[in-house]
């Protein structure tokens, strides 16, 4: 009885701390596995050919997947493909459900629906995976270093079972993450992806100051990418947490009277879209030429690398319409003005000097039309920026516009997800601690 009553009287706030830091604690241990399994290589590699090769084309084509994959591609480990295929097919199954009535359908189907999209999702990234894994294979068998191979023994059982260790790997990835959004803490794939990117930071310092050493980049010029990337880390932290907000009013009924005192409004982010834009811009162009990379010598995949890489103005240009294309694209896809005003309507709620129905829709085209379009410009500063710095210093792909879009808002909703546990845990340790005295009292 008496250790029971002691723990009647232990302070609620002690037990949701002890288990915030074993949540803590369990993201650190996965994460560490993660950075474990990104020195696994693929059997058959030849791993001192691919030391000898990759570093050199880290500002090239294999910089952005090698800085998402943190360092693995480069290694040629299992891990090399990271979650981007699951992303990827994440993000065309959301395109395909608004396209596709049926799977619409499944989507909506509550919880069920819910686990019918996930197994949708990863039959797709298994079909991705197989595809990218036979590429990179079949490129690597093609590549070699003064006469050495990088492929050991090049075949059907290297092509076999490299392409079950990739496919392994971001499977892998894929249940780990699920593992540590249910018990850890912020979103398990974005915490992958970000530590990843925060790998590879002590390798992009240390290949400026190679460059420095060299004679290729001034000191200045250091200074001044530095400094360029702390301005652009400030902008994006700014408008990654700028709202606009649409004032909504609801009627409130007292003693069979309505009064029109019941606000709140509806949170618009100038940025609605968030990373997807510049994940898809990036997919799209850098996909054909990293292909393009293990097959050179064909007039195709020579005309693709000599006007698509990403020290051309040719890609530049690409990417920065790629951008506001799929900004106002999966904009227009993730915000239905209509539905949000017909969800008003039947609430009973209104915005101030908008008549409920199509004045309420189109008021809320606009403002998002608006956003989209602020959003878009800028989207196209924080890509372009290091991409004309790339254009005309040798900079690594860390300094690019999308690392500093996934860092942001990755933290920001780790912070934002560990303050909403501890707010719920002492809500319901208040409720715990007084409500029995309240009871006691009646």
């Amino acid at each position: 009885m008496s250790s029971k009553s002691a723990f009647n009287r232990l302070d609620p706030t002690l037990l949701y701390k002890g288990d915030l830091l074993k949540r803590i604690f369990f993201t650190l241990i996965a994460l560490i596995c993660y950075r474990l399994g990104t020195y696994v290589p693929i059997p058959g590699i030849n791993l001192d050919i691919i030391n000898d090769i990759f570093p050199k084309e880290g500002s090239g084509v294999f910089g952005v997947f090698n800085l998402f994959s943190g360092g693995a591609l480069a290694r040629m480990t299992i891990l090399a493909l990271n979650v981007m295929p699951y992303i990827v097919a994440s993000i065309v199954m959301q395109l395909l459900s608004s396209a596709v009535k049926g799977i619409n359908e499944v989507k909506n189907d509550g919880e069920l629906g819910r686990r019918k999209m996930n197994s949708y999702i990863r039959y797709m990234t298994i079909v991705f995976c197989v595809f990218q894994s036979i590429t990179i294979l079949i490129g690597l068998e093609r590549m070699n270093r003064e006469g050495a191979l990088v492929v050991i023994e090049p075949g059907v059982m290297f092509r076999t079972v490299g392409v079950f260790s990739l496919l392994g790997g971001t499977m892998f990835l894929i249940w780990l993450g699920e593992q540590i959004s249910a018990s850890g803490v912020g979103n398990g794939i974005s915490l992958i992806i970000f530590t990843g990117i925060i790998s590879e930071l002590h390798s992009a310092f240390s290949s400026l100051l190679t460059l420095n050493k060299s004679g290729s980049i001034s000191l200045f010029i250091i200074l001044f990418v530095l400094a360029v990337f702390f301005l652009l880390l400030l902008l994006v932290i700014f408008i990654e947490s700028s709202y606009r907000k649409v004032t909504v009013q609801y009627p409130k009924k007292q003693f069979r009277k309505l009064y029109n005192d019941d606000f709140t409004y509806i949170p618009l982010k100038i940025n609605l879209s968030g990373v997807i834009p510049t994940i898809f811009a990036n997919a799209i162009l850098l996909t054909p030429v990293s292909i393009a990379n293990f097959y050179k010598g064909h007039v195709f995949s020579d005309f693709i690398i000599n006007y698509f890489i990403s020290n051309k103005v040719v890609y530049i240009i690409a990417y920065l319409v790629l951008i506001v294309f799929f900004n106002f694209f999966y904009t227009n896809f993730i915000f239905n003005p209509e539905e949000n005003a017909d969800f008003l309507k039947k609430n009973g709620g209104f915005i101030p000097g908008r008549r409920p129905g199509k004045h309420t829709s189109d008021y809320l085209q606009d403002i998002v039309f608006k956003l989209t379009f602020i959003g878009s410009a800028y989207l196209v500063v924080i890509c372009t920026v290091p991409e004309v710095m790339r254009y005309y210093y040798d900079i690594p792909f860390i300094f690019g516009g999308t690392s500093l879009l996934i860092i942001v808002n990755v933290i920001t909703d780790t912070i934002m997800q560990i303050q909403s546990y501890i707010f719920s845990n002492k809500y319901d340790g208040w409720i715990k601690k007084y409500g029995s005295k309240t009871r006691k009292l009646r």
